[in-house]
């Protein structure tokens, strides 16, 4: 075991995010913690980035409800991050909560529209449209074959 005291908060915070996305969230959960700690011990502030990141590394620990309160710590520093609204909308996916998941994501694009992660979120998780005919319901024939009309027409474009 490694002796955190050793680093610098810099190192820690870059090693905790190199762990977190190489899929190592128990030691990326020692870095932040570390790293928290000592801002605390020190009466200095926490940049919200970096709880978002590190209740990322809760949620994939399995404690979720503590990830989402870290998080809403997180936007209360900092209401118009689209990295935490990114954060939180990965929580929610985690915990099975679909609705508050797309909710967060949009929160997210609303500030960023072009946020990389939050769209990729977006395209990986899979968001519906709107139907074609908001009069009619979603399974009804004409709103489908309508639907996939559209689609072709707009997939088509993209790659033209």
């Amino acid at each position: 075991m490694v002796d955190l005291n050793e680093f610098r908060d810099d190192d820690l915070v870059r090693r905790g995010r190199t762990a977190l996305r190489s899929g190592r969230p128990r030691v990326a959960n020692e870095f932040f913690s570390e790293y928290c700690n000592r801002r605390i011990r020190d009466a200095q502030p926490i940049a919200a980035s970096l709880l978002a990141d590190h209740a990322l590394a809760i949620a994939y620990l399995g404690d979720l409800k503590e990830a989402a309160e870290i998080c809403f710590r997180a936007l209360a520093r900092e209401r118009r991050n689209a990295d935490v609204f990114a954060t939180l909308a990965r929580v929610y996916f985690l915990s099975g909560s679909r609705r508050k998941a797309v909710d967060a994501i949009e929160r997210g694009l609303a500030l960023s529209p072009q946020h990389t992660r939050l769209l990729a979120f977006r395209d990986e998780f899979g968001v519906r449209r709107p139907r074609v005919l908001p009069f009619l319901p979603r399974g009804n024939r004409w709103n489908v074959m309508l639907g996939r009309i559209l689609d072709r027409l707009q997939s088509r474009r993209r790659t033209a």
